[in-house]
Order: C-alpha cells, then structure tokens, then sequence
C-alpha cells in the first residue's frame, strides 16, 4: 500500500485531529473514547 493512501478513511471523518479535551494537548489524532463518550488522544484513552 503506497504512504498516499494510509489513513484514508480517518481523514475523512471531520474533527480527526484537534486539541484533546482532557490532557490540551494540540495537533494529536482524537480517535478513541474515555469512559464519558469524548473523543479524546491515545495516551488519555488508557487512564
């Protein structure tokens, strides 16, 4: 699979990439939900 292609379909959704609402930490993927349904990053995700 070419670079071109990887992570289509995530960057499609609106709202991927952004500020995590719990850490602040800016320009990081918001892809995984904590245990209040917000769209927060991976390291936020496990805690």
């Amino acid at each position: 699979m070419g670079k071109t292609t990887r992570g289509k379909n995530i960057k499609k959704t609106p709202g991927w990439r952004g500020t995590c609402p719990v850490c602040s930490r800016t320009g990081v993927k918001l892809m995984w939900t904590n245990s209040n349904d917000q769209k927060v990053c991976k390291k936020c995700s496990s805690k």
